[in-house]
């Protein structure tokens, strides 16, 4: 099996590359299974403070690859049904791991590849980059959490149009829509994502972890609950070494320096 998916540890931090650059990065389900194999321990590994997800060749991800569906029918059903359970479990992990996960994207970021990027908690995206759900214009409904994501982010009537429509679009309405956090020249996405992964590998993890919770919680409960949250939160990041550390570090006048415990 070709190593679709590429994991390299730098410091505390884990890069994931997809690696199917003459295909764009189109998702197989060898590649989906090689994603969630890196990211099931990664979630749990301590030593990993901050993971990045990018595309090799100048593209992030071009959707499920299409050649899936070539030969007899039903055998290629299955096979997609199978590809859908890694798939979708590298999706958990991504929003479930405590550490934050940056998405660096250009070229193209369509179908299953909008998804991963929908998933990660902060997006760098080059400046050429084309974005597209993609599942309606294959007469397909949205899959990899795209239907839970994509109204958040950019309210129920923008994710019908753009699920719906099915139309290519650019960074400038990628950012206007908050999909992205920033926009950058290519030749300057992937040293800008590798400064933004260094920094948050060397921040309060467990904090990290707190805010993805409370965020995605929020759109499921009432202020009540939600203060009930925080507080419960709280209790648990002010007990933590990084809590301890930045108080120390403030009576000692110096900046704190993170363990991610």
């Amino acid at each position: 099996m070709a190593t679709e998916v590429i994991s390299e540890i730098r410091g505390q931090s884990l890069i994931v590359t997809f690696n199917r650059p003459e295909h764009a990065n189109a998702l197989t389900l060898d590649m989906a299974n090689q994603l969630f194999q890196i990211l099931k321990p990664a979630t749990t590994d301590r030593g990993i403070r901050a993971v990045l997800l990018r595309g090799r060749g100048g593209h992030f991800m071009d959707s499920v690859d299409m050649d899936l569906y070539a030969g007899d029918w039903n055998i290629a059903l299955e096979m997609a049904n199978q590809l859908i359970l890694p798939y979708h479990s590298a999706i958990r992990e991504l929003q479930s791991m405590d550490k934050p996960v940056i998405a660096a994207v250009d070229g193209i970021v369509a179908g299953a590849g909008f998804c991963f990027m929908l998933a990660s908690d902060l997006v760098l995206a080059g400046r050429n980059t084309k974005f597209n759900c993609e599942f309606a214009s294959r007469a397909l409904t949205p899959d990899g959490g795209c239907s839970y994501y994509l109204p958040r982010k950019v309210g129920a009537a923008k994710a019908t149009e753009l699920l719906m429509l099915s139309e290519t679009f650019g960074a400038e309405e990628a950012k206007n829509y908050n999909l992205i956090s920033r926009i950058l020249d290519e030749d300057k996405l992937h040293e800008e994502a590798l400064t933004w992964l260094d920094r948050l590998a060397s921040g309060p993890t467990r904090a990290y972890g707190g805010i993805k919770k409370l965020i995605m919680k929020s759109f499921e409960q009432d202020i009540n609950a939600q203060l009930g949250l925080e507080h419960t939160y709280f209790g648990a990041s002010s007990r933590t070494f990084d809590f301890r550390e930045v108080v120390k570090a403030h009576l000692a006048n110096r900046p704190a320096k993170f363990t991610g415990s």
